[in-house]
């Protein structure tokens, strides 16, 4: 036998429940409009939205800075840039093949190049870095300038 009640009390209950659900939902948000302060280009910052979404564009970057070396964001070009200089300070730190091989190890997943970090472009060409060839754990053959495996 079917209780046409019970049914409505469900309903009711089930519609007031969503209803709580929704209101307490926060919208996701939208990227942060920045400013780089380097080159002033404009650009989005998505770290707060990033946590529901699994990371800001930044989180692809290794993730290679002392804290608070920045004072604020930088756009991906410049912000590349600034992480490949480091880089290239921490791997002539490092000295030993080993240690620089421990520096890189962390980041072999990261398959997207990323300009001014895994390469350059001279002459229309790109040009692997040290930090690329250190990533891939091997040589490839070519007598690239920068193999980490001469």
């Amino acid at each position: 036998m079917y209780n046409l009640e019970i049914e409505s009390m469900t309903k009711s209950v089930v519609d007031e429940t969503s209803v709580k659900i929704e209101e307490n939902v926060e919208p996701m948000s939208a990227p942060v409009a920045k400013k780089c302060s380097e080159c002033q280009a404009e650009f989005g910052c998505g770290v707060a939205p990033a946590i529901e979404q699994g990371g800001c564009w930044c989180q692809d970057l290794p993730a290679i800075m002392p804290l608070g070396t920045l004072s604020d964001c930088l756009c991906k070009a410049c912000l590349a840039k600034v992480i490949g200089v480091e880089i290239n300070k921490q791997l002539d730190a490092a000295g030993s093949p080993k240690a620089r091989f421990a520096l890189a190890e962390p980041y072999r997943h990261q398959t997207e190049l990323v300009e001014n970090i895994d390469f350059t472009i001279e002459d229309g060409r790109y040009v692997f870095s040290e930090w690329y060839h250190l990533k891939r754990a091997r040589c490839c053959g070519n007598d690239c300038r920068h193999c980490a495996y001469k």
